[in-house]
């Protein structure tokens, strides 16, 4: 049997082994995210054809889902992938009442669905194709002024102003939360009819220890993600947990088909063994990203055939812990693509 993108895809989301893990990484392309949706998907196309990955992921700029309710950036001047916020939406409790339910095809949502409908029509259909999407409570800590909780960047719970909103005036959050749940709701689905596989569902590093406790993750993160997640029944979608002190484990009973967290961060369980404890939901990962644009090729090398060694009778797809950096040279990319190659031999 000659394996394609697609069967390999599909047997290891169905729990199966395929005849090699498949393998994907992404980055973000911020000379040109900002350029409308052609520019943007001839760019994503042209990374999916220079490296031949088995899934492609839509990697988005970082700041529409902000954009669409009055979040304004500078993209001139950017932090690592973030361009520099010029207008805030929220400064107090009273500017929630702002966030109101949005059409999930106006805006910076339209260009976005045109943008996946030009990379399903040009992608030839042999690839499986997987857009981005971002939890509630994320949007609503980007719009109150504060950058996302993930990777490794230091989130101090008394610094956040959500957590404060949160705990001081808590209808009218959720009441925010749940109008950006619907409005993602509605822009989910209709991505899902421009053709795409599936959606790639960032909860960010929402559900950090130390960040959010327990019984606040449940009353204002979960349930507005899983009315999200509601609209994304019937396709596959991998869930994000990102950075240090992810708690995949938080996911395992949600209708998702994969899991996503970063292996190598301090908190977090190993991807190899993660069959025992993730109910059936499928792994992604197992590399470190922190490497990638350093010029150490040798070393993703390792990590990679490393991972893939332990793993070898677990189906995973196999992944960076996070978006590769800017800076990734094309050798990294290479000695990452080529490791699963190197399994079969």
């Amino acid at each position: 049997m000659a394996w394609t993108k697609r069967d390999r895809f599909r047997a290891v989301m169905s729990g199966e082994l395929a005849d090699r893990a498949p393998v994907t990484a992404y980055r973000h392309h911020t000379e040109f995210e900002h350029s409308g949706p052609r520019v943007m998907a001839d760019r994503l196309l042209g990374f999916q054809r220079e490296y031949d990955w088995d899934v492609m992921k839509i990697n988005p700029r970082a700041v529409y889902y902000y954009e669409a309710w009055g979040n304004e950036y500078d993209y001139e001047h950017y932090n690592d992938v973030v361009p520099t916020r010029t207008k805030t939406l929220i400064h107090d409790y009273r500017d929630l009442e702002k966030v109101s339910v949005l059409p999930g095809d106006q805006g910076v949502f339209a260009e976005q669905l045109e943008m996946c409908r030009m990379i399903v029509q040009d992608s030839g259909g042999d690839v499986p194709i997987i857009q981005s999407a971002f939890t509630p409570i994320g949007i609503l800590l980007n719009l109150c002024g504060m950058r996302s909780v993930g990777r490794y960047r230091p989130s101090p719970r008394e610094e956040s102003p959500l957590i404060d909103l949160c705990l001081e005036h808590p209808d009218e959050v959720k009441r925010a939360l749940k109008n950006i749940a619907e409005t993602m709701a509605d822009y989910c689905s209709k991505l899902l009819a421009t053709g795409i596989d599936g959606v790639f569902y960032a909860c960010l590093g929402m559900a950090r220890s130390g960040y959010f406790t327990m019984e606040e993750w449940k009353e204002f993160v979960e349930p507005y993600d899983l009315m999200v997640l509601e609209a994304l029944k019937g396709s596959q979608v991998i869930i994000h947990t990102c950075g240090i002190y992810g708690n995949p484990e938080r996911f395992t009973s949600w209708p998702i088909n994969m899991i996503h967290w970063a292996s190598s961060a301090t908190g977090c369980p190993p991807i190899w063994g993660s069959k025992a404890w993730l109910n059936g939901k499928i792994a992604m990962g197992g590399v470190d990203e922190r490497p990638f644009g350093q010029n150490k090729a040798d070393e993703i090398g390792r990590l990679a055939r490393a991972t893939l060694q332990k793993m070898r009778e677990e189906p995973f797809l196999l992944a960076p812990d996070c978006s590769v950096s800017v800076h990734t040279q094309d050798d990294e990319l290479r000695a990452f693509r080529a490791s699963v190659e190197e399994s079969l031999r």
